[in-house]
């Protein structure tokens, strides 16, 4: 087996729990109608939590949804401006730090690959007071890609100075994060966490495992 030298992450659902940020920015989405228009925020926020847990994140209507019941179309960009501005506390999980130490102090060179708006990941990474330790972050919106494709991973490869045999990519949803990092030839594992853990696992998935820190069975050996 190749000696590992460098690890890449997702980030949404596999360095944190992502519905911390989803809860604020409806809360603050809520709190906004509810003072314009007198509509509950409680059951603002509660209407798209339900849309959110039913549909996923991957789902692309969920504010035209909500704004098309409410009779509210003409909200829909504010809205959206609001929930990409969130700044409220976020904490990586219990095992995220640690083993990001770990794993710094024992010289793997560490990268994030993340798809979704540029300006809300960035300040999903600040907020979580992740970012130092990544030798390289790539926001696929930046690059015009995505993780279905090899361009991201190849482009972490080559600004960690590293080879796909020599690299793990650890992601959680199966539907978008191992596609391309597969193809690159990365190991890749999935965290069985988040809104995808219990969508079926496919050929692009190498190992599967239920918390982070386990990851560090896999360089201890």
């Amino acid at each position: 087996m190749s000696i590992m030298k460098a690890i890449i992450f997702d980030l949404d659902n596999t360095l944190f729990d992502v519905e911390q940020y989803f809860s604020g920015a409806f809360s603050d989405i809520a709190n906004y109608l509810e003072e314009k228009y007198q509509v509950s925020s409680i059951e603002i926020h509660t209407k798209l939590m339900d849309i959110w847990k039913e549909k996923t994140s991957m789902y692309t209507h969920l504010f035209d949804d909500l704004l098309n019941e409410l009779d509210l179309e003409n909200e829909l960009e504010k809205v959206v401006q609001i929930f990409n501005d969130f700044d409220g506390d976020l904490k990586p999980y219990p095992d995220t730090i640690p083993l990001l130490t770990m794993l710094q102090q024992a010289h793997f060179k560490l990268g994030i690959i993340t798809d979704g708006n540029i300006q809300r990941q960035r300040r999903k990474i600040n907020l979580l007071g992740i970012g130092h330790f990544f030798d390289v972050i790539l926001l696929t919106k930046e690059l015009g890609q995505s993780k279905l494709t090899k361009g991201p991973f190849q482009k972490a490869l080559d600004e960690l100075e590293t080879t796909p045999e020599c690299s793990f990519y650890i992601g959680d949803n199966p539907n978008l994060d191992f596609i391309g990092a597969k193809k690159t030839g990365l190991k890749t594992v999935r965290l069985l966490k988040g809104e995808f853990k219990n969508t079926p696992r496919n050929e692009y998935i190498d190992y599967e495992i239920n918390e982070l820190k386990e990851l560090s069975g896999f360089f201890n050996e």
